[in-house]
């Protein structure tokens, strides 16, 4: 059965996320419209909206209280504005590598990290941090709605997703294209390297493990250099969105030192 367009719609909350949303919109998403309770005060940050909503033709509907309340959930944060937007369309991976591969170029892969507060500070880490996109697998990922969105502070709005079908043949790919990938483990040995001993080499894709399972073997034995985070206190093993944080900071960091 073909869904009504209605069905495809769906709502993002908050002034991050939807500015982000009009500046880049690397989801390409339609937005069909902009609305914001009477209550919610005007500020530089709302006038921007107003503006890059002007320029693209999209109308920004300004309603009562009670009535933008009707529309939401007591537990959505919506900082008093919503967008109405088509479902979130991911990147075409083939494309990216015909038309916007650079010798810089940064990805991240994950590999079964289906925690969506995870998924969310990892998209909000690699816009941080400049990486130009992230790779989910089609299964045992994260669906791409308006709670990442949320939960990633708009960044999912701003940068390119890209689902695949299969990690390992998707890595392989990369390579053939140049790249070179750079797996995380907290597993110790001598074929892994200490993040603070690593150099890297660009392209590069960067792959994050789930925390439970870490990566998957067929992933493990596709990367080119395997690295760990040396931890000297009392815990075995750092969240994956916190260790992504630093792992990105690090790449980040060595990039700028190659660009010298």
């Amino acid at each position: 059965m073909v869904k009504s367009d209605s069905q495809k719609r769906e709502l993002l909350f908050g002034i991050n996320a939807i500015t982000t949303l009009l500046e880049v919109n690397s989801g390409h998403r339609k937005i069909y419209g902009i609305t914001m309770s009477e209550t919610r005060k005007a500020g530089n940050r709302i006038e921007k909206i107003n503006t890059l909503a002007r320029k693209k033709g999209i109308k920004v509907s300004i309603i009562p209280l009670v009535d933008f309340k009707d529309r939401v959930s007591e537990t959505e944060k919506t900082q008093s504005i919503m967008a109405e937007v088509s479902n979130y369309n991911p990147s075409d991976l083939d494309n990216f590598l015909k038309s916007d591969l650079r010798s810089g170029t940064r990805l991240v892969i994950l590999d079964q990290v289906t925690d969506v507060g995870n998924f969310g500070s990892i998209i909000r880490n690699c816009r941080a941090f400049g990486f130009d996109g992230i790779m989910i697998s089609k299964n045992r990922s994260v669906p791409l709605g308006s709670r990442v969105s949320s939960v990633s502070a708009g960044a999912l709005e701003g940068i390119n997703i890209f689902r695949v079908t299969n990690l390992a043949m998707t890595i392989k790919k990369l390579k053939s294209n140049g790249f070179w990938i750079y797996g995380t483990t907290k597993d110790e040995g001598r074929q892994v390297q200490d993040l603070a001993l690593a150099d890297f080499a660009f392209p590069m894709a960067l792959v994050l493990g789930s925390e439970d399972r870490g990566m998957s073997r067929l992933v493990t034995e596709s990367c080119d250099v395997l690295i760990s985070i040396n931890l000297t206190g009392n815990m075995e093993s750092l969240n994956v969105s916190v260790a992504s944080g630093i792992v990105l900071y690090h790449i980040q960091e060595k990039y700028r030192e190659a660009k010298k």
